[in-house]
């Protein structure tokens, strides 16, 4: 269930000035000035009336200590969740609010875990003791202990509903002793929610930790609206579950541990959840004593323990901007180094060898005649891709979305998954059997993303649902196939110009979320079709490939050329050519590629030929029929 802080915000509106009486009363101030609506601090010891109420925004400031407080973050912070406080502001301010589906279980087909019983905390109590965590915060983030000394942690959702259950020891857990750290409870299913984000005041700044124990600590230091990632700094599903909730927030600050995990979670989350409203924390390395030692530093733990609550708080209150994209300063500009950049591959490896990777943050355009395999290779680096974790978006208006669906099954099912058939005629061909789709269907949910057939094909609507899926679900390919079908609503006459557009608009885009961009576009119509696609035989304006990071053509292999044995490429199918490589300063590589019409994959040795997709977990201990055309001129039975 989630509230629309508009609707927090027109309650809070209503009440008026009686936010201040309530407030007032639910903290018990002490001598407060009911005509000046002032008191002295409840947050730390003063004798001068320092906690103000603000009549504009509705909420109490100390000037003293910092703290500012609403109506919800008070209630909340004596126990009550996020919707048993809104539930008591719209009650207050008289306005009508269905809160139906607190506390019911919406979820089908899930087996929702049981609570553990309150037993005591004693192993808790003393193991997060000594971390610096007090019995009021684990009491207030109904972290449990179960018959086995384990620390639990209850995950609800925003209904109320404990809806995953998570344990650690409460002891320290020696890093090779091969003991797991933490587990989800045995016997119900998981859930990617942040943990404790029922408690979160979804009109203030939202704190994103890294772990339970960094959760807790954030808020022993007094930063109540923190939660903390379910299952690791790898595992980003949460941004996908939990989107809507998230994009209740104005402001997110991102704190992940100093490690290399750490400062990739912190990177993506930034492109993800929008970097014009995303801080992070950089904790130092060393926190430096009175006595002049250093201590290192690697999480908000550490940093509660060897810091204070002040030096947490101080760090939150500095939580860095995301720079400005359009400048850099140069003293900050560190020399590229391309072995250490990321990016997607082919799966064929003399060329991913040449191009190491198609890299984040750039653009590449591919061409080629017709029927040189562009959908192929194309599907073959969407395969490999998802394989690696990644998924992927793709608008591919020139088929129809169950055409796209059904070549790329071909592709990803190879030889061994695909059974004969006859036509009426007598023709053989193949398909992909419908358990084999079902269980490929069932890998590939949530990882291959096709835009719709029924959507526009304008570039804005088709730029935005390409950036909502890399937001929401973390695609880093983009594939536009082709450039013809987009439309870029102008006239004829402004074609060029608007095609420029485009061009600047996928390289802003590659940036901006730090993903791959591939655009399909067709070389020009000539009469010899059995020439290398060159600089600029690509059909539209000279900056499509003048401002591309890179530029590939295919070409298929006439018959004429494998009739000729002293042609380069008589024992080919298809010539692939790097026409411009920006980043390797490379222009005109060349290579050979093999095709198999059956699996329609590309190939350049046996390994490619029968390569296993992450979905296919068969082991197979017999070899295809194949035949090596590095040796022999003679094709493959197809």
């Amino acid at each position: 269930m989630l509230i629309d802080k508009k609707d927090i915000e027109k309650a809070k509106e209503k009440l008026g000035d009686k936010n201040a009486f309530l407030i007032a009363d639910l903290l018990e101030l002490d001598n407060f000035d009911e005509k000046n609506l002032k008191a002295c601090c409840p947050y730390h010891n003063e004798d001068t009336a320092s906690f103000i109420y603000n009549k504009k925004n509705y909420t109490f400031h100390c000037f003293g200590c910092n703290k500012t407080v609403d109506i919800i973050d008070v209630l909340m912070e004596k126990g009550n969740t996020f919707l048993e406080a809104a539930k008591y502001l719209f009650d207050k301010a008289n306005v009508e609010y269905s809160f139906g589906e607190k506390d019911v279980k919406t979820r089908r087909n899930y087996r929702y875990p049981h609570e553990e019983p309150l037993n005591g905390k004693t192993n808790v109590l003393e193991y997060w003791g000594k971390r610096g965590i007090s019995k009021n915060v684990i009491d207030y983030l109904d972290i449990r202990e179960d018959l086995h000394g384990n620390g639990v942690f209850n995950f609800y959702d925003t209904n109320d509903v404990l809806t995953m259950v998570k344990y650690r020891p409460a002891r320290t857990i020696e890093k090779h002793s091969g003991q797991p750290k933490t587990w989800c409870q045995k016997d119900s299913d998981t859930s990617a929610l942040l943990f404790n984000m029922n408690r979160v005041n979804t009109s203030k700044p939202l704190l994103i930790t890294e772990g339970e124990t960094d959760c807790a600590s954030a808020i022993e230091a007094g930063y109540i609206n923190t939660v903390s990632v379910p299952l690791g700094a790898g595992n980003l599903h949460w941004i996908e579950e939990n989107w809507d909730w998230l994009n209740n927030f104005d402001s997110i600050i991102i704190w992940s541990d100093n490690d290399e995990a750490g400062i990739k979670m912190r990177k993506e989350c930034i492109y993800r959840l929008g970097t014009w409203r995303t801080k992070y924390i950089t904790a130092p390395e060393y926190f430096e004593k009175e006595n002049g030692k250093k201590v290192p530093i690697k999480d908000i733990n550490d940093c509660l323990q060897i810091g204070g609550k002040n030096f947490v708080m101080n760090l939150i209150s500095d939580a860095k901007d995301v720079p400005v994209k359009s400048v850099v300063d140069y003293s900050e500009i560190e020399e590229l180094d391309i072995s250490q950049m990321d990016g997607v591959k082919t799966g064929i490896k003399p060329l991913d060898e040449e191009l190491l990777k198609i890299f984040y943050g750039t653009l590449t355009v591919l061409s080629g005649r017709p029927g040189s395999g562009k959908t192929s290779i194309i599907d073959q680096t969407i395969a490999r891709t998802i394989d690696d974790g990644n998924p992927v978006f793709l608008f591919s208006k020139e088929m129809p979305e169950r055409m796209s669906a059904n070549w790329f099954n071909t592709i990803i099912a190879g030889r061994r998954n695909m059974v004969e058939k006859t036509s009426r005629d007598n023709r053989k061909y193949y398909i992909v059997p419908q358990s084999i789709q079902k269980k490929m269907q069932t890998y590939y949910n949530k990882k291959l993303f096709i835009y719709r057939d029924d959507e526009p094909n304008d570039v804005d609507s088709v730029l935005k649902s390409a950036e909502e899926c890399v937001r929401k679900f973390g695609c880093k390919l983009i594939v536009l196939d082709n450039l013809m079908m987009i439309d870029l609503n102008c006239a004829e006459s402004d074609k060029n110009t608007a095609q420029t557009n485009l061009i600047n608009s996928l390289i802003k885009f590659a940036a901006k979320f730090n993903v791959a961009v591939v655009l399909i576009a067709h070389p020009r119509k000539t009469q010899d079709t059995n020439s290398d696609i060159e600089m600029y035989d690509i059909s539209g304006t000279s900056n499509i490939i003048n401002l591309a990071m890179r530029s590939i053509g295919l070409r298929r292999v006439s018959k004429k050329e494998k009739a000729d044995a002293k042609s380069k490429w008589h024992n080919f199918d298809v010539v692939l050519t790097v026409i411009k490589d920006r980043l390797l300063g490379k222009a005109d590589f060349q290579m050979g590629l093999w095709y198999d019409l059956t699996s329609r994959r590309f190939y350049t040795d046996y390994e490619e030929y029968d390569a296993q997709f992450a979905w296919d977990s068969d082991i197979y201990t017999d070899k295809l029929p194949y035949i090596d055309r590095s040796v022999d001129n003679t094709f493959p039975d197809q």
